[in-house]
């Protein structure tokens, strides 16, 4: 009986307590009371179970599909997920096609009756409910901290650019980054450019920021005092770095320049990118016009294959489809903005090497307290010690050799503006960070990612 233990919990803090072992430790003891020897243990060590992006669940799912677990073990069975529909995809679609048998200690589940997986449905329904309470119940406590006190509920463990949260909540501003915001607003405000007034201050000195960071600083109500939640302002407890009126000067400007640029052919934005599927040569603007039924001449512009739009310089014409350049612009500009969520771009999740490096120095401390309890020999506690540290050493060395994410992961991260808000020279810089070439087919267009 090849026996699968997962284990689960969503915080360090749990980490911490032993939740891990204590799990492993029931799940031990069950498979040796049914003389189950050959165990293999799967741990997700700070993963929510709101979804299946764990590494522990993903390997596990591969070993069950290559048919290496008869059977999987949890302590209960909201440590296999919180989500209804994943526990009843797991079992349904991975386990009870592959003959593997689902064991839950806690709810004492037996997946191979009809009434056991009944039941498996009716316990994920109140796992996922108790995991929608607890969010409510989260978001309720921030609204009353930003309603109530003012105080700021973003970002994680990140800082806003210009402040630093000295206790939970409470913003201090950072005086060397409020000179930078004060200057960027002044500058913008004078040149009319987000690009312009960034590389003025690069010039002038200041710390470099990214385009999307930059429009975020400019358009964000934070540095006026104030605090968001679910999109609506209210009153901060910090201090602020900007004027209203500073604030509605750069705020008109982008209100400017996206009325300068309203219904005019964006020629650059794509210049170079758009290839044609069927002949590999360059899509290029066509200019049209067509008469309404009142009479009234409407003026137009499609993308269209360069083969196709001159044939007279080609040995044949090329027939891939004509595109309506505001159709296109508005299926890229929608693409770019849902990268967060749809995933055509995958971002790596970052190497946990605090974990490794608190293992190792558990295992460290747990060899010392067996040489103080004189159940270990001084010479077998040196080679041990210097294995670890030498693991240890490993570990800091891949961790100073992690080289920095990507502008185009950074970008993604930070959140992508608004693009139909944006000026051209906005859009372009924007495009031209994201995108190396876009593909015409006869049924979709196909985006060759910057990654």
């Amino acid at each position: 009986m090849k026996v699968a233990l997962y284990a689960r919990v969503s915080t360090e803090k749990q980490i911490d307590n032993y939740s891990i072992p204590l799990q492993l430790e029931r799940m031990q003891a069950f498979c040796k009371s049914k003389g189950w020897n050959e165990m293999s243990e799967y741990i997700d060590g700070g993963y929510s179970g709101s979804n299946l992006n764990r590494p522990a669940i993903e390997q596990l799912q591969k070993d069950i599909c290559h048919k290496k677990i008869n059977a999987v073990i949890v302590y209960r069975l909201d440590r296999l997920s919180r989500s209804q529909h994943d526990t009843l995809y797991l079992i349904e679609k991975i386990f009870l096609p592959n003959n593997v048998q689902f064991i839950s200690l806690s709810e004492t589940i037996d997946t191979s009756t009809p009434s056991g997986r009944a039941m498996i449905g009716v316990m994920s329904v109140f796992a996922q409910l108790e995991r929608e309470v607890i969010i409510e119940r989260l978001r309720d406590g921030q609204h009353k901290m930003i309603q109530e006190k003012g105080l700021w509920v973003g970002g994680g463990l990140d800082n806003p650019y210009g402040y630093i949260q000295v206790t939970p909540g409470h913003l201090k501003v950072v005086e060397e980054e409020r000179q930078h915001i004060l200057r960027l607003y002044e500058e913008f405000i004078k040149l009319k450019s987000p690009t312009a007034a960034r590389k003025k201050l690069e010039e002038e000195g200041f710390k470099k920021l990214n385009h999307n960071r930059i429009i975020r600083i400019l358009q964000n109500r934070l540095y006026l005092g104030e605090v968001s939640f679910k999109k609506e302002w209210f009153k901060g407890s910090h201090e602020p770095i900007i004027s209203t009126e500073l604030f509605n000067q750069a705020q008109q400007i982008f209100d400017e320049n996206r009325v300068a640029s309203f219904g005019k052919p964006k020629k650059k934005l794509f210049t170079g990118k758009i290839i044609c599927s069927c002949c590999g040569e360059n899509y290029v603007i066509q200019y049209a016009s067509k008469t309404t039924s009142s009479g009234r001449i409407v003026n137009y512009q499609n993308y269209v294959c360069r083969r196709r739009k001159l044939p007279a310089r080609y040995e044949s014409k090329c027939f891939n489809r004509r595109i309506k350049c505001s159709d296109f612009q508005h299926e890229i500009f929608n693409r770019i903005m849902n990268l967060e969520m749809s995933g055509e771009i995958k971002i790596p999740k970052p190497l946990n090497f605090t974990k490794q490096l608190n293992q190792i120095d558990r295992k460290i401390n747990k060899l010392l307290d067996l040489y103080m309890e004189e159940r270990l020999s001084k010479d077998l506690l040196n080679t041990k010690l210097n294995d670890l540290n030498t693991q240890k050493k490993e570990v800091l060395m891949k961790q100073q050799e992690i080289t920095e994410v990507s502008e185009v992961q950074k970008a993604i991260k930070n959140g992508i503006p608004n693009l139909f808000e944006c000026d051209t020279e906005t859009q372009t810089e924007i495009i031209n960070l994201f995108i190396k070439k876009i593909i015409v087919t006869n049924e979709s267009l196909k985006i060759i990612w910057n990654n």
